[in-house]
């Protein structure tokens, strides 16, 4: 029998056409129906070193062999397959752009990782008492939730490419896991705890999560009674807020997720050294192609923006929570009624819960200033992040754009205040949505890691001076963390906390969450050595909340004006 690939007799040699195969009467079938593509498919095939397994319809599996793991289409023959054993590119993923950004970012002003904390209600669960013993079980088994718990985030040798995440070995769930007993009651106990662990670094030489457990936290008015308060710290170059949540919904389950069994990767930095150079002459190319649309990008936003669609994001002198960071923060969380919440959205047509929260904080944070001497020159303008996931289809982890709100804190009436803000933020939609603007986002992806890194170096070098100009104050970002059919042994959850540490130029941060019933929890952190009250901000945005709302009862069915009538929410 002649061989199609290299058009002499079979011998059954490695390197042929692996007779073996050939005795599969599908196979034999695929190469008759059309030698050219055939041919085209086995070489490359035969090419790869990469473990596949072919299977056909109604035939058992052939063993493995040195394969491509690509799949092999074959014209008229259906139901014929490739299939690939995981190899290095697939077990050790390189970190898409926009994560590696996290990474390069890390530094001890710049702290990058998330913390949900989630209440889970003790008086649900069972008697049996938490131990250190026990969490560690509970987490064994679920191990297999996210790639986060097994791999390490890997630097590629020489910076020539993005880190990959490269599985270890074992996992030392002592590195990982503490259970604690709260110090005392209400915030004064677990406020300190919580405050030391959102400061604390991210040991990136290990799988970059830790996950806390306190045990019998009570006095905090988001739940009546005690409860189990479980921290879940992650890297941000792992997770965004929304795949936190769906990381938490595996996590707090009955279902257990074990990892799978797997051989180590063997000398992963001298395969992603070989890697690295190979793919330099592609990352070349598609960086000098990518040149034009670029260009033509930029070109398009600034004619979009000369032509008003949207005003040129706002510099306003900086506060004194836009400094260099302390290395230590408070945290306290305060809960949002969502009915006074639902009234005050209906101030005028288009307002969301969100402007709703960005009118109460800006209001509140204004008359914070003020009362410590501090008259802002300007508006207020808040750093908003957004997800993009109904809009692209990006393959990282974060798929966010910030946006920068203005929130009118200049104007004196609570109702106009929220309808400026409402149109404000309308328009950030809007532009984050032009489709020039979303060209321009994606055009990141094609540079090379040097200029991510470099632009770094350069973010550290700032001296987050408070004579200098910023374009945003504080942040204020509302994660999609839901509680609903979250256990934890036995015990539902009641509430969810979002959390992120302080750090230079943003120390004092603002979280948005919801709870069981409907109602909003907002936490906020902040760095002690500007905000030694946060009790008393906390009553402060109550009481903006609570004139806004009042405001817009005494309005009643009066008409409001839109003062962005134009603008259609994204």
């Amino acid at each position: 029998m002649r061989c199609p690939s290299i058009g002499r007799r079979c011998k059954g040699e490695p390197r042929c056409c692996r007779s073996t195969l050939f005795r599969s009467s599908r196979i034999s079938a695929a190469w008759s129906a059309s030698p050219v593509s055939a041919a085209r498919c086995w070489r490359t095939l035969l090419r790869s070193d990469h473990r596949t397994t072919i299977e056909t319809a109604g035939a058992p599996r052939v063993p493995a062999v040195s394969l491509s793991s690509r799949r092999v289409g074959v014209e008229n023959v259906e139901e014929c397959r490739v299939r690939a054993d995981p190899g290095f590119e697939s077990r050790c993923a390189r970190l898409e752009p926009r994560d590696a950004e996290f990474v390069y970012n890390e530094h001890d002003g710049h702290l990058e990782h998330l913390v949900a904390v989630y209440l889970f209600d003790e008086t649900s669960a069972s008697s049996t008492s938490l131990t250190e013993e026990r969490v560690r079980e509970w987490m064994h088994a679920r191990l297999g939730s996210h790639r986060v718990f097994t791999s390490v985030i890997t630097r590629s040798p020489l910076g020539i490419d993005h880190p990959h995440w490269v599985p270890t070995e074992t996992v030392d769930l002592r590195h990982h896991l503490r259970v604690w007993a709260a110090p005392g009651p209400g915030w004064d106990g677990v406020g300190p705890l919580l405050g030391e662990m959102v400061t604390s670094r991210v040991d990136l030489a290990r799988p970059p999560w830790e996950l806390h457990v306190i045990t019998g936290v009570t006095g905090l008015d988001l739940h009546d009674g005690p409860v189990t308060a479980v921290a879940l710290k992650l890297h941000h170059s792992a997770a965004d807020g929304l795949a936190v949540m769906e990381l938490a919904h595996k996590l707090f389950s009955e279902t257990p997720l074990p990892a799978p069994a797997a051989a180590p990767v063997r000398l992963p930095r001298t395969r992603m050294l070989v890697r690295s150079v190979r793919d330099i002459p592609r990352r070349t190319r598609t960086l000098v192609r990518s040149v034009p649309g670029n260009r033509a990008s930029a070109r398009a936003v600034e004619a979009a923006c000369a032509a008003g669609d949207w005003p040129r994001l706002p510099r306003r002198p900086a506060t004194r929570f836009n400094t260099v960071a302390s290395g230590r923060a408070c945290l306290r969380s305060i809960v949002l009624p969502g009915k006074q919440v639902a009234a005050t959205r209906s101030a005028a047509p288009g307002i969301t819960i969100n402007d709703v929260v960005l009118a109460a904080v800006g209001g509140a944070l204004d008359r914070y200033l003020r009362e410590h001497g501090e008259r802002p020159d300007g508006a207020l303008v808040a750093m908003v992040p957004r997800s993009m996931r109904r809009l692209e289809r990006w393959q990282s982890a974060n798929q966010l754009v910030v946006l920068a709100v203005d929130m009118h804190t200049d104007v004196a009436d609570p109702v106009d205040r929220l309808t400026a803000v409402s149109a404000s933020s309308r328009l950030e939609k809007k532009r984050t949505s032009h489709p020039a603007m979303r060209r321009q986002v994606a055009a990141m992806d094609t540079a090379p890691p040097l200029i991510w890194r470099l632009a770094a170096y350069l973010r550290r070098r700032n001296r987050y001076e408070s004579n200098t100009s910023r374009t945003s104050h504080t942040m204020i970002s509302n994660i999609p963390l839901t509680v609903d059919g979250l256990t934890f042994g036995g015990a539902r959850a009641v509430a969810v906390l979002g959390s992120q540490p302080p750090i230079d130029g943003d120390r004092l941060r603002h979280f948005v969450t919801t709870a069981s019933g409907g109602d909003l929890v907002l936490t906020v952190i902040a760095d002690p050595e500007v905000m030694p009250d946060l009790p008393h901000y906390l009553e402060v945005i109550r009481t903006s909340l609570g004139e806004l709302h009042d405001a817009v009862r005494a309005r009643g069915s009066e008409p409001f004006a839109d003062p962005d009538a134009a603008a259609t929410p994204a």
